[in-house]
């Protein structure tokens, strides 16, 4: 059914507005298309390289012995040393600068993807929604995605099984700080993990419903992936409304508390 009313909800034109949003959401890394498409597409290209080109050694093995025994005593320790040293500032750099991008860029635009698939399934959207949360409530909605994906890598990181659990109880932390930017953190992990408890397999089984076509973008050396996010994020996002109803009528939550989302004039459910 959720699958069903996605498929609606990308009828016609409406598919190229979402691919169109979905694109551009992961250039600005809010998006793993563009990532899946890349690296399905490298490691394609360097299995196949692996298969028919063979790995020998061309270079004169004598000749790097006698130049390695001509090195200094101690020598060649402090070369490694010193090579260590590097690459691991060069790491410790580059996860610094990665971890920025992502909290202060890169998850701002996934949530305001969020809003923009919600407000598309029920009329029509603009990209210019997927820029919503770089506002007043900016530094808000950044804190408190920082605080749930460090829980989440924390858990990952100790045992590893509970940062999965974690990341299928907190996943509509983005969905509920799309829909209010103004909630916090402890009360967006809260509210999600109340109407996670006992989906959390549903949303496995619906996630693993793709792998087939997962498979056929394997086979497009993952350019695929590009034209499956529409329908995948679609997707996600009627599970979402699926959620909020529950949400709703389990007495989790209320209107005052989750508004809804702008309705531009424009119907979702059918071509035109």
């Amino acid at each position: 059914m959720l699958k069903q009313n996605a498929r609606q909800a990308l009828w016609g034109v409406r598919y190229w507005r979402v691919l169109g949003a979905c694109l551009l959401a992961a250039v600005l890394g809010g998006n793993a298309a563009i990532y899946y498409a890349y690296t399905t597409c490298d490691t394609v290209v360097e299995a196949w390289q692996n298969a028919t080109t063979p790995r020998v050694w061309t270079g004169n093995t004598a000749a790097l012995r006698e130049l390695l025994a001509e090195l200094p005593q101690g020598y060649l320790a402090m070369l490694a040393l010193v090579f260590v040293g590097v690459f691991l500032a060069v790491l410790v750099i580059s996860l610094a600068i990665g971890m920025t991008y992502r909290a202060f860029v890169a998850n701002p635009v996934r949530i305001g993807l969020c809003r923009y698939l919600m407000e598309h399934r029920q009329g029509r959207s603009y990209i210019r929604t997927e820029f919503s949360v770089f506002s007043g409530t900016y530094l808000k909605v950044v804190k408190a995605q920082i605080l749930t994906d460090l829980k989440i890598l924390l858990g990952t990181f100790l045992f590893y099984v509970p940062g999965i659990l974690w990341s299928y109880q907190y996943l509509l932390v983005p969905y509920l700080l799309a829909e209010n930017p103004y909630m916090t953190s402890r009360r967006a992990r809260e509210l999600s993990r109340q109407i996670m408890h006992g989906e959390k397999w549903h949303i496995f089984l619906l996630q693993m419903s793709f792998i087939g076509w997962y498979l056929l973008c394997v086979l497009t050396l993952g350019l695929g992936f590009l034209f499956l996010a529409p329908y995948y994020d679609a997707t996600m996002a009627e599970f979402y409304a699926a959620m909020r109803s529950k949400a709703f009528a389990y007495g989790y939550t209320d209107e005052g508390e989750l508004g809804g989302f702008v309705v531009y004039e424009d119907s979702p459910r059918y071509p035109g």
